[in-house]
């Protein structure tokens, strides 16, 4: 009943904490105690490193032993979810509910994003799990050729087989529990794909997510097909976007900003969820924008900049229609020399086409906020240390989207989502511009 974290930190994994469940059947809702481990705590615990070396910005580096009614937030951002999740309860043959959850942390969390691990799922890795190959052949999976990116978007057989095996299904797209597939893979240097893992640092060019629909229904592909496009508007209007996704025969490739590859080796970036960094240890949860804010104000290394960079992105979800943009939608990066900073923008789509309906996951309060028409004036009023800068970022803001139809088209977004968006981008840009009065 005990579950060993690793950090990447100096190059190489290091055990950091370890996890003692008390009641499995209640999964993470359950009591355990935690503990940062006597030699990772002795190494990290100074007033230095014990922030940039804790496994959540709500937890740095101590001697002490925690009792919790439940587990740490940021365990939850390991733990498969979603579409991921259903993969990993076939693979280990397991029900739904929460029972599951300690045998999937303790099997599916060998790669998941970010810089954490655990250790007891990398052990029960075999990599010498006999796979097919796209040729017919069956080998280790420690020996696998990789597959074309062809295979890879046409779903080949082989490939398909090959990824359950591997348990490469990251955790959901969306908190609607997240049911777009959503794959972990590394290209080599040959341009072979290869699931998170399989490769040493040294033959790993680069890390993706590949995505598809969530279903069959036109508008999963539309909203997916988009996503690239947002992504690039996003970028014009000077968001913080990290590099540019690739659409191929209704696949999306994502570049991961929290894998950097430098010179034969590989950086992991720390990785939080606002839910985790606002202590939400539960799915589906319903915070407030001014909730999500006080986290960035608290741990971010230049807050008033990530403050400003947050709002400008709850504009282009209001006036764009992204309304699936709940705290695990956004994150904190988390930087080896102690840094921490909002990450790049991702799950930014058109998600108001989904055809089962999305209302507006975050939302400011509501002397703010009113059927899901924030007032950016009142916005403001929140962060009175920072506005005046606010305001005049905002305004300036407000001027840039006049042209977001243009933009919007430029930069491949359909001609029926652009219609849709119009008018709040009228409306929002006039409120925006009016601040500067």
């Amino acid at each position: 009943m005990m579950a060993t974290f690793e950090m990447f930190r100096g190059g190489h994994w290091r055990p950091a904490a370890v996890l003692t469940a008390f009641d499995e059947s209640r999964g993470f809702a359950g009591a355990c105690q935690f503990e940062y481990l006597p030699e990772y705590a002795a190494k990290f615990a100074s007033a230095k490193t014990s922030k940039a070396a804790g496994l959540s910005c709500r937890m740095p580096t101590d001697f002490q032993l925690y009792e919790l009614d439940h587990w740490p937030a940021f365990v939850l951002d390991l733990l498969p979810s979603g579409y991921g999740r259903q993969q990993w309860l076939e693979l280990l043959d397991l029900q739904k509910g929460p029972a599951a959850d300690w045998p999937l942390l303790l099997r599916g969390t060998a790669f998941p994003p970010g810089n954490l691990r655990v250790a007891e799922a990398v052990l029960a890795k075999d990599m010498n799990l006999r796979v097919p190959t796209s040729g017919g052949s069956v080998v280790p999976m420690n020996d696998h050729p990789g597959f074309t990116c062809d295979e890879v978007v046409e779903r080949h057989e082989a490939f398909i087989e090959y990824a359950f095996e591997h348990g490469i299904y990251a955790a959901g797209a969306s908190d609607v529990q997240g049911v777009a597939p959503k794959l972990l893979l590394a290209q080599d240097y040959k341009g072979a794909w290869h699931a998170e893992g399989r490769l040493g640092d040294a033959d790993v060019a680069s890390h993706w997510i590949v995505k598809r629909p969530r279903g069959d229904h036109p508008a999963d592909r539309k909203v997916l097909k988009n996503e690239a496009a947002y992504m690039r508007v996003a970028k014009r209007l000077g968001l913080n976007v990290f590099a540019e996704l690739k659409w191929q025969q209704d696949n999306l490739f994502v570049p991961r900003f929290d894998r950097i590859v430098e010179r034969g080796k590989v950086l992991r970036i720390g990785m939080e969820s606002l839910y985790s960094a606002v202590g939400a240890a539960e799915y589906g949860a319903r915070i407030t924008h001014e909730t999500a804010c006080a986290a960035i104000e608290a741990y971010c290394s230049s807050p008033a900049a990530d403050v400003n960079e947050y709002i400008r992105r709850d504009v282009v979800n209001v006036v764009m229609g992204n309304k699936d943009n709940h705290g695990r939608n956004t994150a904190l990066l988390r930087h080896e020399s102690g840094k921490v900073e909002l990450c790049p923008l991702f799950d930014f789509a058109p998600m108001y086409l989904d055809p089962e309906g999305i209302a507006r996951s975050c939302r400011w309060s509501r002397d703010v906020e009113t059927a899901g028409e924030p007032e950016w004036g009142k916005v403001i009023e929140k962060f009175a240390r920072y506005r005046n800068g606010l305001r005049t970022a905002l305004h300036e803001f407000g001027c840039a989207l006049q042209r977001l139809p243009e933009i919007m088209r430029d930069c491949g977004v359909d001609d029926d989502v652009i219609e849709h968006c119009t008018p709040a981008v009228d409306h929002h840009a006039k409120q925006l511009q009016d601040l500067g009065e």
